[in-house]
């Protein structure tokens, strides 16, 4: 498959860095931490990249439980892998390593000890795995992988251009192109329904093969939910998949925990969507004041989003051809899965975490979808499906607040500047801000 991750760049910052530092990347299962960490050693290590599977290779546990000398763990892994590690030239991948807990705990060792040491780790569940293990404070950097953006799914598709139109902000050329605009429509149908998760874009891409993505999508959501079975006793397996299963209906929605799952108490839930939160696999966001910077919650009531817009289609059982041919779809769902697509945009392009805001005095409602902090200033985010829509709430954030500068609506309707309100595509969603 032709795909350019994004953070292939970040990891090429980090290799020429010199006060680099070992190197944990997160995300959630099956998001493609491997595959891009090989990507990243066969086009700037010349192929000279050593993998750790801690998981396969049970055996190179017992190297670390010794002790945490890395020279010696070094020179034992170089003689059992007939592999010579050098400093500098040699990319080590410490894969599954939250399998070994003895090879976490090392990590600030190499970097005290040999930090001209190409050293990357990745694995799943790894903030489950540093609850019960010591994290290497201030000794180690952290990347996070999100599933493919929509930029990412356009350059897999072989929209190399539009991808860059994209990428650059010109709004403009795309606006004036009847042609362009139809294929960002096109494509926004094929991501909204087979979303971001690799083996999906993988299938689609080399067979267009929608029910093969389905079976994908499922065989994905059915190993979620296998791994609940970890998670036991912290929290009921049960409602655990109450939670993932009810969060695909209230996306976009502001929620208390019980109506997430009415057969457990609100403790019992919130701890549940912590730890799917935790797992990465729901996105939590928080309604905040927007009178100064930092955000900060004021409300109990929060928005929940999955992972993937793919995996949430699917979860809450909507069919491919009821997207695809937007037959019967209600706005209402229109809008939801419009928010849930720039959720997910702006969690990969926005290194903030996504809140939002809602009037929490008086009786009169108002709500603004999202709300970002982005270079010193507070910028609130609308999300339209369609061409129309009142802007009451954001209008009365821009009239109410006058530290607001700027204010971004996403929607179908026509380009521009009114004010301090910027209309963007959709398909911007979290690359012009």
């Amino acid at each position: 498959m032709n795909i350019k991750r994004d953070k292939l760049e970040d990891l090429i910052t980090w290799k020429d860095r010199p006060t680099r530092k070992p190197l944990i990347l997160n995300g959630a299962r099956q998001v493609g931490k491997s595959w891009l960490v090989r990507e990243f050693g066969k086009s700037y290590f010349k192929g000279n990249i050593l993998t750790i599977n801690f998981e396969k290779r049970r055996e190179l546990h017992a190297v670390f439980e010794k002790n945490l000398d890395v020279t010696r763990i070094i020179r034992e892994i170089g003689i059992i892998t007939e592999t010579k590690i050098i400093e500098g030239k040699t990319l080590f991948f410490f894969d599954e390593i939250q399998e070994c807990p003895d090879a976490l705990m090392s990590l600030r060792y190499f970097y005290e000890e040999m930090p001209n040491l190409h050293l990357i780790a990745a694995g799943s569940l790894l903030d489950f795995a540093y609850s019960t293990n010591p994290y290497p404070v201030g000794r180690v950097e952290t990347l996070e992988l999100q599933p493919i953006s929509f930029i990412e799914f356009l350059h897999a598709r072989g929209r190399i251009s539009t991808s860059h139109l994209i990428r650059t902000g010109d709004w403009e050329n795309i606006e004036e192109s009847v042609v362009l605009k139809n294929i960002l429509e096109e494509e926004y149908r094929h991501y909204v329904i087979v979303g971001g998760m690799p083996a999906c874009v993988s299938a689609f891409v080399e067979r267009g093969d929608y029910l093969e993505v389905e079976k994908i999508q499922d065989d994905l959501l059915y190993s979620y939910e296998q791994d609940f079975k970890k998670y036991r006793p912290q929290v009921n397996e049960e409602c655990l998949l109450d939670i993932l299963l009810n969060a695909s209906k209230f996306i976009g929605g502001q929620i208390i925990y019980t109506k997430l799952s009415e057969r457990f108490t609100s403790p019992t839930v919130k701890k549940g969507l912590e730890l799917l939160k935790t797992a990465r696999l729901l996105i939590s966001v928080e309604n905040v004041s927007i009178s100064r910077l930092p955000l900060t919650s004021s409300g109990k009531q929060f928005k929940v989003f999955y992972l993937d817009i793919g995996l949430m289609v699917r979860k809450a059982g909507i069919g491919f051809k009821s997207i695809y041919f937007k037959n019967e779809l209600s706005a209402a769902f229109q809008g939801v899965l419009a928010e849930q697509f720039v959720a997910q945009q702006l969690a990969t392009h926005q290194s903030s975490n996504l809140k939002y805001w809602a009037r929490t005095e008086g009786s009169a409602s108002s709500e603004v979808d999202f709300v970002i902090a982005s270079e010193g200033k507070i910028i609130p985010i609308e999300v339209k499906a369609g061409k129309k829509g009142a802007l009451k709430s954001l209008n009365y954030v821009l009239e109410n607040y006058t530290n607001i500068e700027k204010a971004i609506v996403y929607s179908n309707a026509p380009s521009g500047v009114d004010g301090k309100i910027h209309y963007l595509p959709i398909w911007f969603a979290g690359v012009k801000i």
